[in-house]
């Protein structure tokens, strides 16, 4: 293959403009470069190491994966994983309340319906026979920065031997690793790890690192990141001949903040994707934030603030919300600029996808600047993704990234590559791509756990979220400008005809809840709610590429299908405007004062949802505690105590 090189960019579309325009003479190059590396990232007979946390997305990205290697839904026995083909070691994010290794054990448990063998005293567990892993992994920010080293040093034998161990019940010799946005952790279990592990390391991916789309900048997550860790980063691919593939949401078109823009009445059936002990956590939070929501748009309308709406708010809730309520009842949630903050545009959209479906991503919380669904770029390789099938939507373009000038250009040869849909695959393509690949996932997992059915205290406290909103934002008519209002309007009837509010029956719409039942029997996908939606054969047939239709799925509409919950198709008329304007802002009398929004527009899809960019918060909480930036972005790195490479290679 001819060596090239192009000319820099700064951004996605000038790269995409100097790729389309790449000489005869060098493309072939360049198409063999970029199907090779998508050959390893997608290769079955690889063991694939996923270095994830258990937030809503990255839960369901691994469940794509287990779905396949488990067989779910054709398997002979649904209790035990037999004669799997294939392997994958998920290594768990540590955090403060350990959370993320127990969640995710608790997900393959769910999954395989195995309960797991615990190894290295609990910090690992095993499951199908050791071809399924899940360790307990590094701690991106530890109390204690002097405990630090030993900790990694720790981390990395028990990953080591964990791996060792699961490369020999799956007679596997390669490895293709997934890994997040922070590489610090990566580098060490490469600098330090033992030759015959790191040699057989075929391929390393990084996601949501960086953006791409309007210059080469570190996402919020990989500003931890410095220039010393990047520039090891190149240089173990380089000495390992391995390639290392960026993927980011954005980049690949994936847009939107919200998983129901990817996954049909994601509401309904993210209770069969996930158990309700996996989801609860995430119900909570989105209820607490939009009683906060509204009662924000109450104190801002009526200039009452801190401790005196805290009061209001405890009056109107109803006490057994005390298991869910935190930031509803913190006066530092209504400090006069957050209570004005509220009326703008991206709050209130932000607040009518919760009402329609309250299952808040943990990033939202706690990122700023999150504008995507970050795992859902994985869904694009690995080997739930045949390689043929994802060469024919995306490229692994070689490039050089220089982070010190945020420039990248197209090269031949490269250790670095960036995943990008072809120059014909549109946003709406991918979206319909990721809608039929999870509608195949989720067919696999109905088989075995059915439809999902929901109790009394999901109803009884969608009820007293409902109730409270209610109140607050009744109380706030006339005193808004008219263009919030018509906007807020959207919120209140999505408490109640919103998704979620159909299948627990939100008060006055009791007849519409979802019958308690066993939940079984569900053999097809949904074919019949989802055949009004535009994009649905289309995905479907997506479905079948990822290697998911293995059982023939009905698309006639018009009939239910046994088993089947009958929602009705959501009309775009019915929710917030997709393109809303700014809107004059100002003091019009005894109105609210709300700061300008800035709102970025986005397509509407078949299922009447939007896309908006950004939750209002401005800064990341204090704990992330993130240096200064360099131009390229990234914090500079002491020199003093840099790890180097321990052995030659």
């Amino acid at each position: 293959m001819s060596p090239f090189s192009g000319p820099w960019s700064r951004d996605l579309a000038t790269l995409e403009k100097t790729i389309s325009s790449i000489p005869s003479d060098h493309k072939s190059s360049f198409t063999t470069a970029s199907n090779d590396t998508l050959d390893i990232f997608c290769d079955p007979e690889a063991l694939h190491v996923w270095e994830t946390d258990s937030d809503i997305d990255s839960m369901l990205q691994l469940t794509s994966v287990l779905a396949k290697l488990c067989d779910l839904g054709v398997r002979e026995s649904k209790d035990v994983v037999k004669g799997m083909k294939g392997g994958m070691v998920i290594i768990a994010e540590e955090d403060r309340c350990r959370g993320h290794f127990l969640r995710l054990c608790e997900l393959v448990e769910y999954l395989t319906g195995e309960t797991g063998s615990k190894h290295l005293e609990g910090t690992v567990r095993s499951y199908a026979n050791a071809s399924i892993v899940v360790v307990r992994g590094w701690n991106y920010h530890p109390r204690t920065s002097g405990a630090g080293n030993h900790d990694v040093e720790r981390v990395v034998k028990r990953v080591s031997t964990a791996l060792e161990r699961a490369l020999s019940a799956s007679k596997m010799h390669k490895i293709a690793w997934h890994h997040g946005a922070v590489v610090g952790p990566l580098l060490s279990f490469i600098n330090t790890t033992t030759s015959s592990l790191r040699n057989t390391l075929a391929g390393v991916s990084v996601t949501n690192s960086l953006h791409l789309v309007s210059s080469v900048k570190p996402s919020m997550a990989g500003r931890i990141n410095t220039l010393p860790d990047l520039e090891r980063l190149q240089s173990y691919a380089k000495k390992l001949g391995i390639p290392v593939l960026f993927l980011d949401s954005s980049t690949q078109n994936i847009t939107s903040p919200y998983l129901g823009t990817y996954m049909y009445f994601f509401a309904y059936y993210i209770h069969t994707f996930l158990p309700f002990s996996l989801t609860r956590p995430h119900l909570h939070a989105a209820q607490d934030e939009l009683v906060t929501f509204a009662f924000q748009l109450r104190g801002a309308s009526e200039k009452r603030y801190g401790s005196d709406v805290v009061s209001v708010v405890r009056k109107h809730l109803d006490p057994r919300s005390k298991a869910w309520a935190r930031r509803c009842i913190d006066l530092r949630s209504y400090e006069k600029g957050k209570c004005q903050a509220a009326g703008k545009e991206s709050e209130v959209h932000h607040a009518v996808q919760l009402a329609d479906a309250p299952f808040a991503l943990s990033k939202a919380l706690y990122s700023a600047g999150s504008d995507s669904v970050a795992a859902f770029a994985r869904l694009a390789v690995g080997p739930a993704s045949p390689a043929a099938a994802a060469k024919e939507v995306f490229i692994a373009a070689p490039v050089d990234i220089s982070f010190s000038t945020s420039r990248l250009r197209p090269s031949h040869p490269s250790n670095f590559h960036v995943l990008l849909p072809k120059e014909a695959v549109t946003e709406e393509n991918i979206t319909n791509r990721i809608q039929g690949l999870m509608m195949g996932v989720l067919e696999r997992v109905r088989q075995e756990h059915g439809n999902p059915t929901f109790g009394s205290r999901e109803r009884q406290m969608w009820k007293d979220v409902v109730k409270a909103c209610s109140w607050a934002l009744k109380g706030c008519e006339g005193k808004m400008p008219d263009k919030i209002a018509e906007k807020v309007k959207f919120v209140q009837e999505k408490l109640t005809k919103g998704t979620w509010g159909y299948v627990v029956g939100a008060p006055g719409d009791e007849p519409k809840a979802v019958p308690a039942g066993d939940g079984s029997g569900a053999a097809s996908a949904n074919a019949a709610a989802h055949a009004a939606l535009s994009g649905t054969a289309a995905g479907v047939q997506n479905a079948y590429a990822q290697g998911y239709g293995q059982q023939q799925m009905s698309m006639a509409s018009g009939h239910g299908q046994q088993g089947m919950m009958n929602l009705p198709a959501a009309s775009p008329a019915t929710y917030y405007p997709q393109q809303p304007q700014p809107y004059a802002q100002g003091q019009q009398g005894g109105q609210m004062n709300m700061a300008p929004a800035v709102y970025h527009q986005g397509q509407t899809n078949g299922y009447g949802q939007g896309q908006a960019n950004g939750y209002g918060h401005s800064v990341p909480p204090p704990e992330y505690g993130y240096a200064q930036q360099m131009p390229g972005g990234y914090p500079p790195t002491p020199q003093e105590g840099h790890a180097q490479m321990r052995r030659q290679w």
